[in-house]
């Protein structure tokens, strides 16, 4: 059997949920006044920013009651607000599509084309921002119950090259999602003993039109596929994909959430002034669950102490 029904449904709903809230806040920044761009925009911002918030504590909310039904209760409660605030501050997002508008038009563009330039970015900086905050809920919650071992990556078409050449992989939670602006792949919890198998890439190659194929590996690149090339021959699958490297190695961390008002900030012993600023974060950085796991090493219950340190489970 593919990927279990259940696992499919939560993807759709994300994807559903990510796509619904970029069209609403598609809509606010489509009506912005064309002749006075920034006050129009700046005070509609905030409008946007509720609707993308209440975007991403729906999609990180499904994750509790999707992994109870899947493979039981966690070691302790999933706090949805705690993985929104993992994704990041919304005011560079927000601020960017205006910034997009006005290079456009010192360029020469018209402003009608330029505020489109500005719609489609802040259209795809929204579902992923969607995305992530569930993605993030979604491996807290599985590292949370100890009765699952490892994560499939679930892809639905329509889907990129990069993210079809990753179907139906299996990792470990040391190893983060690979995710892209606009990516909406999820992913699926797997115990000992699943009986069920993921869809491979031939799979979902496969199931795809014509256009489909065209438009996520090329004209050569499906002439290629089709004369028997592997995919991942024709595919950098890593490509736009990155991690970032603090203190001298490569982890996966965010800094949201660690001022003294933070989720993990109310929780550290030590603080440090920000530059230029009026408020201290924590000294140590708050660590992503894909890299709680990873530091880890299989020990589960040190595994579930990190996640309750930094926020992610109560």
């Amino acid at each position: 059997m593919s990927v279990p029904a259940p696992a499919q449904q939560h993807q759709q709903q994300r994807a559903a949920q990510a796509a619904a809230t970029a069209t609403a806040v598609r809509a606010v920044w489509n009506s912005t006044d064309p002749d006075d761009m920034e006050r129009s925009w700046l005070a509609r911002a905030p409008v946007a920013a509720e609707m993308i918030r209440r975007g991403q504590l729906s999609a990180a909310s499904t994750a509790e009651s999707w992994l109870d039904a899947e493979v039981g209760p966690g070691a302790g409660r999933l706090d949805p607000q705690a993985a929104v605030a993992a994704t990041g501050d919304l005011v560079p997002q927000l601020l960017y599509p205006l910034l997009i508008a006005w290079n456009r038009i010192s360029r020469g563009m018209s402003i009608a084309v330029s505020m489109l330039s500005g719609a489609a970015f802040l259209e795809m900086a929204t579902r992923s921002l969607v995305a992530d905050a569930g993605r993030i809920a979604d491996m807290a919650g599985m590292i949370a119950r100890p009765q699952v071992v490892s994560y499939v990556r679930v892809v639905e078409l329509p889907a990129c090259a990069r993210c079809i050449l990753l179907a139906g992989r299996e990792y470990p939670f040391s190893e983060g999602f690979l995710r892209h602006p606009n990516c909406d792949c999820t992913m699926a919890p797997k115990r000992p003993g699943d009986g069920w198998t993921p869809q491979l890439p031939e799979d979902v190659y496969a199931q795809m039109t014509p256009a489909e194929q065209r438009r996520a590996f090329g004209e050569a690149g499906v002439q290629a596929i089709d004369a028997g090339a592997d995919i991942a021959q024709v595919v950098n699958a890593r490509r736009g994909m990155t991690t970032v490297t603090r203190y001298g190695r490569q982890v996966q961390a965010t800094r949201e959430g660690t001022t003294r008002r933070g989720f993990y900030g109310s929780r550290a012993a030590q603080f440090q002034k920000v530059p230029g600023a009026t408020y201290s974060r924590a000294k140590t950085p708050r660590l992503m669950p894909e890299e709680i796991a990873r530091l880890t090493k299989g020990d589960r219950e040190h595994a579930i102490r990190l996640l309750k340190k930094y926020g992610y489970i109560a």
